[in-house]
């Protein structure tokens, strides 16, 4: 196929494209601030209310390489208008949920619309030359930042003066406008493979497997850390997850398809993806109850300042986007994948110590920006080593499988983060005035030691990710050239 590309579209795809990231981040990274709230308001425990980010991280692990492949199959903007309709009707009825079952069944459903990013890096893959594909994939990586910076303060002022469900009703216009956009001014994509099969029998082994995992994860403080209900549910899920690698092995056209696995390169995107995911949404749920939580634990904040004190964590979502983009083209990808790990477990260890010797809020909130700063390149370099490493006729699956590793990773960071919260804990007893009497309240709270474990969790995730880094094969862009060295 002729090699021709339409500049003025590409940036007018690019400018549509790209907005999706911020909207779809701001409707994610709404209920960060929200979180103790909506544990409070359903009567569910830190551990619980994790599946208010798991659950539509789960669907989108599932969904994401389905959604992909789709994409390959009938074209990817007409399966991306689809995804998007189901977002939309998702998030509606997000707002309206009258109980947490409800709740959590609408955001699995909202999970689906994580298929958006595959089909949307893949379009802008195509339309873009090589040499700019970086500048414009560390754009709408960007985007993901800048939706998050608006989001926490305006969703956190909308959850404390209107409460937190407002924010849904505040963000279906937007969602809707996109829709459109995307429907009338996206062309179809110019590579298609119409004879690729969809493996439901995978995604049906792997979502039951991780919904397994999630479970056991989350309620292992009810259940007990040694309970044989904790202890079935893992094997049950490993026991899938087994099977499914076997039946992947074998099937034709696989959910993941491990060919790829086989390239070092694609290997490490997926590695380093989910590394990304566990990291910051492990530290994410850490961080806003430690704003939160009343002091000694924390630092007794409300809704809006802590949505504020985000606010430096999320642009340098954005500000590691476009340093990576840059760097890619200067050195190439190696370099990138090496040092953002770096950055990560930097921070993320020092965050781990600064946790337990009763931290300022400006050294959590510079710690923890500068750790998002790595985890942000991270995924900027990997998207890259991951669309000039195969072909672009599975372009889609390929980057559905990327997303699938980083939602995995996001999957099981605040389920474990939630279940060192409520592991982990100490008593504390408040004297309250009734009246001319003193009674004293006991109140259960989160120890320094669950946030320390945290953080540190996090922080060796990144030195795993660091000693990939080093093994990978470095992609140098110059021009229309890639080459690999």
């Amino acid at each position: 196929m002729s090699e021709n590309y339409d500049l003025n579209y590409a940036r007018k795809a690019l400018f549509i494209l790209a907005p999706i990231a911020i909207v779809v981040m701001y409707t994610e990274s709404m209920l960060i601030p929200s979180l103790p709230t909506i544990a409070k308001d359903f009567n569910v425990n830190a551990a619980t209310v994790s599946w208010v980010l798991t659950a539509y991280l789960i669907s989108g692990v599932v969904s994401n390489p389905i959604i992909g492949k789709l994409g390959d199959i009938y074209g990817k903007k007409k399966v991306l208008v689809y995804v998007m309709i189901i977002y939309t009707i998702a998030v509606t009825f997000n707002g309206f949920a009258p109980n947490f079952g409800l709740f959590i069944f609408f955001r699995t459903i909202q999970g689906i619309g994580l298929g958006m990013f595959p089909l949307a890096f893949s379009l802008i893959r195509e339309e873009f030359p090589p040499h700019l594909v970086p500048r414009a994939q560390g754009i709408v990586s960007a985007m993901f930042g800048i939706g998050s910076a608006i989001s926490l303060p305006i969703a956190a002022l909308v959850a404390q003066d209107l409460g937190w469900r407002y924010n849904y009703h505040f963000v279906i216009p937007f969602v809707i406008l996109l829709t459109v956009l995307t429907y009338k001014e996206i062309r179809e994509s110019r590579y298609t493979n119409p004879n690729a099969k969809i493996d439901y029998i995978g995604a049906s082994l792997l979502g039951i497997s991780l919904a397994l995992m999630t479970t056991a994860f989350s309620e292992a403080p009810t259940w007990g850390w040694t309970s044989p209900l904790f202890t079935a549910t893992m094997f049950f899920g490993l026991t899938f997850f087994a099977i499914f690698l076997i039946v992947e092995r074998k099937a034709k056209s696989p959910l993941l398809p491990v060919n790829l696995l086989s390239k070092r390169n694609v290997l490490i995107a997926n590695i380093a993806a989910f590394v990304a995911g566990f990291a910051l949404f492990m530290a994410y749920q850490a961080i806003t109850y430690l704003l939160e939580l009343p002091r000694p634990v924390g630092f007794d904040l409300d809704i809006l300042t802590t949505g504020l004190l985000f606010i430096p964590v999320s642009l340098m979502q954005m500000v590691g986007a476009l340093t990576a983009s840059r760097l890619i083209l200067k050195t190439g990808t190696k370099f990138v994948v090496t040092i953002a790990p770096v950055i990560l477990s930097l921070f993320y260890f020092l965050l781990g110590i600064v946790s337990v010797s009763s931290p300022s809020l400006a050294e959590v909130v510079t710690l923890s920006a500068l750790a998002t700063l790595g985890a942000a390149m991270l995924n900027v370099v990997l998207i890259n080593i991951l669309t000039f490493s195969v072909e672009r006729r599975v372009l889609g699956v390929a980057t559905g499988m990327n997303t699938v590793f980083r939602l995995i990773g996001g999957a099981f960071g605040p389920s474990i983060a939630g279940s060192l919260l409520d592991t982990f804990y100490i008593y504390l007893v408040y004297p309250i005035k009734i009246g001319g009497d003193i009674t004293y309240l006991t109140v259960k709270l989160p120890s320094d030691f669950a946030f320390e474990m945290s953080f540190f969790i996090a922080a060796v995730a990144g030195i795993i990710m660091i000693l990939l880094g080093l093994t990978s094969k470095n992609i140098r862009i110059q021009g229309s050239r890639v080459t690999q060295e």
